[in-house]
């Protein structure tokens, strides 16, 4: 026996744990990629309900016609613009359709655009506005879809009926509409 002890790993030692150490990065990272898409996309779309349950809620209790439209600008609805560029909350007191900011009304809350590279897009009933009544009634049915990366198969739905929002589960990892068929499209839901 030798007095001496050695220290330090062998180069076989050092080749194993690399690659389980290779194998395990490769196998992570897109699952976390993923679990990272996922996460934010719940949190636009949670963002998204809460504004559409404050609309109706300020409708409610204001007693009075709360929209949410599309705004770039956060001063008043911008039909050329898209969904995903921010929206806002107002009440429209005069009930004008399209829905726009005027004089009398009131802008309740602003939001910000999402990510360049998120989605948010609604089908033709919800184009560039919702409105709810007094009584907290939208003033149509339809889809609103959240998507990463133009990736529909990660897409997340809420749909509007007339008395409520309700985020729409996904079965099976397929993204539906509200009426329950299949969301096969990012842009026209």
């Amino acid at each position: 026996m030798s007095a001496f002890r050695n220290k330090g790993f062998t180069l076989i030692e050092l080749m194993v744990t690399v690659a389980i150490v290779a194998i395990l990065v490769v196998v992570g990272i897109p699952n976390l990629r993923d679990a990272m898409i996922r996460s934010r996309l719940s949190g636009q779309i949670q963002e998204f309900y809460g504004t559409l349950s404050l609309a109706r809620s300020e409708a409610i209790k204001r007693g009075a016609f709360v929209s949410i439209c599309k705004s770039n600008n956060g001063t008043g609805c911008t039909a050329g613009s898209a969904w995903r560029d921010g929206w806002i909350v107002f009440v429209n007191n005069d009930n004008d359709s399209p829905a726009a900011v005027d004089g009398g009304d009131t802008i309740l809350r602003v939001f910000p655009a999402l990510p360049s590279s998120d989605s948010l897009n609604a089908n033709n009933n919800f184009t560039n506005y919702i409105t709810y009544d007094r009584f907290g009634m939208a003033n149509n049915v339809g889809t609103f879809v959240f998507c990463a990366n133009s990736d529909e198969t990660k897409a997340r739905t809420i749909a509007i009926i007339r008395t409520r929002p309700r985020i729409v589960p996904n079965t099976r990892d397929i993204p539906k509409t509200e009426d329950g068929t299949p969301i096969t499209s990012c842009e026209n839901p």
